[in-house]
């Protein structure tokens, strides 16, 4: 069956994101997509929408398959969550693949910081009279207030990570650059003619490097 791959999709989506990757990497991984709390089927649950709420919600999906490690691809937002339970689960984390990532808000280009922004204190105002914007603000904030992560939490990472952006991505290029120096054991790969959907624009070049890099050194092999 192969080692365990754990897809997380990005903010305001669901596993389907990883619809050209699904088939794909199952042919080699037990992959699992995960719907995070408040996304498809998944229910939003009791509380704050947290990153070490959602990671929790991670460490029972490995204890649920038995697992003591697992690979993890994520994108966008979900690579953000990547990142932090790489960071703060570090013996539990194989292998990292990061898609359009970021640490930091201010790691977006400004056009893309603007618009969250925007979506974050409109929902604040319509939050005080609807449960559904109250909940859709709690999303948005994992890209906003949630997100800071520091450089010591980069530093921490020891499984070795594929840190991917496209071209025409909306995080700074310089900021993957950054998450790319703070990871040790990283490499960094930036597609050409790509925006922040590379994954479904460039499926075939992703998913080949993709698999290569999950499939060194690995013991299914």
């Amino acid at each position: 069956m192969g080692d365990p791959l754990l897809l997380l999709h990005g903010n305001g989506e669901d596993h389907q994101i990883f619809k050209h990757q699904l088939s794909h990497f199952s042919k080699d991984f037990q992959v699992i997509a995960l719907d995070t709390r408040g996304h498809g089927r998944s229910d939003h649950g009791k509380g704050v929408l947290t990153f070490q709420k959602i990671a929790q919600d991670i460490l029972a999906v490995l204890q649920y398959f038995n697992l003591s490690t697992v690979n993890i691809m994520g994108f966008s937002d979900g690579g953000n969550l990547a990142l932090y339970f790489g960071s703060h689960y570090p013996e539990k984390v194989a292998k990292l693949i990061v898609v359009g990532a970021n640490y930091k808000v201010n790691g977006l280009k400004k056009d893309s910081l603007a618009e969250v922004k925007k979506d974050y204190v409109l929902l604040t105002i319509l939050g005080s009279f609807h449960l559904k914007a109250a909940r859709k603000r709690q999303i948005i904030d994992l890209m906003w207030h949630q997100l800071d992560l520091s450089s010591a939490d980069l530093t921490a990472i020891e499984a070795p990570t594929l840190i991917v952006a496209g071209e025409d991505d909306v995080i700074e290029e310089s900021h993957t650059g950054r998450i790319h120096e703070l990871i040790t054991n990283s490499e960094l790969v930036i597609v050409p003619k790509a925006s922040h959907f590379l994954m479904v624009e460039k499926y075939e070049e992703f998913n080949q490097f993709a698999t290569a890099f999950l499939l060194k050194d690995s013991l299914s092999q």
